[in-house]
């Protein structure tokens, strides 16, 4: 389903809650997202970057890496996108994939990123969900800083990456780095969640609801701290194939492999964004913020006409956990608010049922 206008103000318009490790409420705004329910990558959002990066002045990407990056390896469908590497000759490189951006589109100082994302396995993968500065205007990289939110390499498929890019000017660029390594399973098998919550002075990296490294100090040559993190960002989603830091496949390495995202969505702290307006039509529930659910959520929901109606959560087994609303409703946008209370972590179901039509938003309690 193609979302318009009004829902996405709606989106704007949500306020979530997160407790940060010292027990202080942090107010977040949804300000930006893509659920990707369309058929097609929404050019408001985002662009296309093609080539083998020559084309930017940069030979190989800077990287040394070995895939031409073209807009057919990018695809949107079913609540996905996906960028698939291949094996195959394009543009003089011996693989091809794809490279988005939100420059120009979505651009941010300070805020929280989260995604939810399924890795590709194999060695020379090398996938990356980043930050670049829109106007670099403390010089050339890396005084202008990148946030790299992820970055993951196929050959350690329990294993991501959080680093920052900053100092002066290649080659007296620095950077800081941590990892996250899941104590079972692996990110290619299954989605997990990420997140990035970047503040003055202070960046903090999450997986599936876990923080596993807190940033504060770092420099540029160009500006005085908190440069060159105190200026707009932009988003940029891709996936290498080979380069300096993987290494290049292997006779081990299958193709095709894929990158896919569920979701990706921008809050700030205080932002209003746009008011709230109402839909004329519609059925379901909007992506429940926020997700993963820490302590509570807020759940809106859209009904195309006026009926009576049940909203309510179910565990895994199909048992009634709560009921958020029973009732004849107006058509239109509604909304509800859940306090998971002592409810054990775990997967769980949120059920709108209006007339005969039902609907299901899945919900993940950490």
């Amino acid at each position: 389903m193609k979302k318009g206008t009004a829902r996405a103000l709606l989106l704007s318009a949500w306020m979530v809650w997160w407790m940060n490790p010292g027990g202080q409420a942090q107010d977040w705004h949804l300000v930006w997202a893509d659920e990707f329910e369309g058929e097609s990558l929404d050019p408001e959002k985002w662009s296309y970057q093609t080539g083998t990066g020559s084309e930017y002045g940069l030979t190989d990407w800077g990287n040394n890496e070995g895939q031409y990056y073209r807009e057919q390896n990018v695809s949107v469908a079913d609540g996905f996108l996906t960028i698939t590497a291949r094996k195959e000759d394009f543009g003089g490189k011996d693989y091809t994939s794809g490279r988005i951006r939100s420059a120009e589109k979505g651009d941010w100082t300070y805020g929280r990123i989260e995604f939810r994302a399924k890795m590709p396995v194999g060695q020379g993968m090398w996938a990356a969900v980043w930050m670049l500065p829109t106007d670099a205007v403390y010089g050339g990289w890396a005084a202008s800083g990148e946030i790299d939110i992820l970055e993951y390499l196929g050959h350690e498929t329990d294993k991501v990456y959080g680093t920052l890019h900053y100092g002066g000017p290649w080659p007296n660029n620095q950077s800081t780095s941590n990892s996250f390594t899941l104590d079972e399973g692996d990110f290619s098998g299954e989605f997990h969640d990420f997140a990035l919550e970047w503040t003055e002075g202070k960046m903090r990296w999450f997986v599936d609801g876990e923080r596993y490294q807190t940033l504060t100090a770092w420099s540029s040559s160009g500006g005085s701290y908190p440069a060159p993190f105190n200026r707009r960002f932009h988003l940029l989603v891709n996936l290498a194939v080979g380069g300096d830091w993987p290494g290049y496949p292997n006779s081990s390495t299958s193709f095709p492999q894929e990158l896919v995202l569920d979701y990706i969505r921008v809050y700030q702290e205080g932002a209003t964004g746009n008011p709230r307006q109402e839909v004329s039509g519609g059925f379901g529930i909007d992506p429940v913020v926020p997700n993963p659910v820490l302590s509570g959520a807020r759940i809106t929901y859209r009904i195309g006409e006026e009926c009576r109606v049940s909203l309510a959560i179910f565990d895994g087994t199909g048992r009634l956990m709560a009921r958020l609303a029973d009732g004849v409703k107006a058509k239109g946008l509604h909304e509800a608010v859940w306090d998971r209370g002592s409810l054990a972590p775990g997967v769980y179901s949120c059920r709108l049922s209006a007339g005969e039509r039902t609907a299901v938003r899945k919900i993940l309690v950490r």
